[in-house]
């Protein structure tokens, strides 16, 4: 019986997946033989998954260049296990993850979890908590993609209007826009349990040039574009809209001209993104 489904996509990153396929073969206190790998290639990686152990069942969709949230649709119709996640391509799992999930799961009863995403050296990816707890649509403790397991719903599906590779510039979203829609609509109970780690290298966010600006903008435009489609309270849309605005002071008076250009491009974007219409 398969129990954890793994949906991952990729187009070049050939020594990631290779990480990622041999942090899978050295998974502790759990049976491969429950595990299912789906992998949608946008490019020509099958002989990477050669390494594979052979007791985990792996199924292989080749497609073109496409969004993150399609390639990802592409294979929800192929799950087989009762616990889905969507793993990316750089990211990389401790010895016991897939057994800690399955814990929670199964054995303390939610219908999912996310966990914490340090790097290699344990340096956090992210601002995740300290302490477990209970994730809502507003308070989702740094959930990413990569951190995120769910009891398998087929009535849910990616926004493909939203997430990498969107083809109105909405880059981000779309890893919470599914977990929300199993929250609001299925009442989904999902913890958040900083005892289950996964790898992943830090963001360029944390740099500086012309493609972290690019990628900040395009991703607050995603960010608002959710706010557009869930009702979140007023306080959250505050948050959201006035801590830019904040940082556009406070970096000024500072003469920290480029994080002035990151904050303004945070609150452009957002704004963008939470007033966007689709062409007709």
């Amino acid at each position: 019986m398969i129990k954890i489904t793994l949906i991952q996509t990729s187009q070049n990153r050939r020594e990631e997946l290779i990480r990622f396929v041999c942090s899978l073969n050295q998974q502790q206190s759990i049976n491969l033989k429950e595990v299912q790998l789906i992998f949608v290639d946008q490019g020509n990686n099958r002989t990477v998954f050669e390494e594979l152990n052979k007791d985990v069942v792996f199924d292989y969709i080749q497609t073109s260049l496409c969004s993150l949230s399609h390639a990802r649709n592409l294979a929800l119709s192929h799950v087989k296990g009762f616990i889905v996640a969507f793993p990316d391509d750089d990211c990389w799992y401790p010895p016991h993850t897939l057994a800690c999930v399955l814990k929670v799961i199964e054995k303390e009863g939610y219908d999912g979890v996310s966990g914490k995403g340090t790097n290699e050296n344990g340096i956090l990816t992210s601002i995740f908590p300290k302490e477990s707890s209970m994730i809502t649509p507003t308070k989702r403790c740094a959930a990413i993609s990569y951190t995120m397991f769910f009891k398998y719903n087929s009535e849910v599906c990616f926004d493909e209007n939203i997430g990498v590779g969107s083809p109105y510039n909405l880059g981000s979203g779309e890893e919470t826009d599914y977990m929300i829609n199993l929250i609001k609509d299925f009442n989904y109970r999902i913890k958040y349990d900083p005892q289950i780690i996964v790898h992943h290298p830090r963001s360029v966010d944390n740099g500086t040039g012309d493609f972290v600006l690019r990628k900040t903008y395009c991703y607050a435009r995603g960010g608002g574009y959710l706010m557009q489609k869930h009702h979140f309270p007023i306080s959250y849309y505050a948050k959201q809209f006035l801590r830019p605005i904040g940082g556009i002071i406070v970096y000024t008076l500072l003469c920290r001209f480029y994080n002035v250009k990151k904050s303004f491009l945070l609150f452009k974007g957002r704004t963008e993104g939470f007033f966007y219409k689709f062409p007709q």
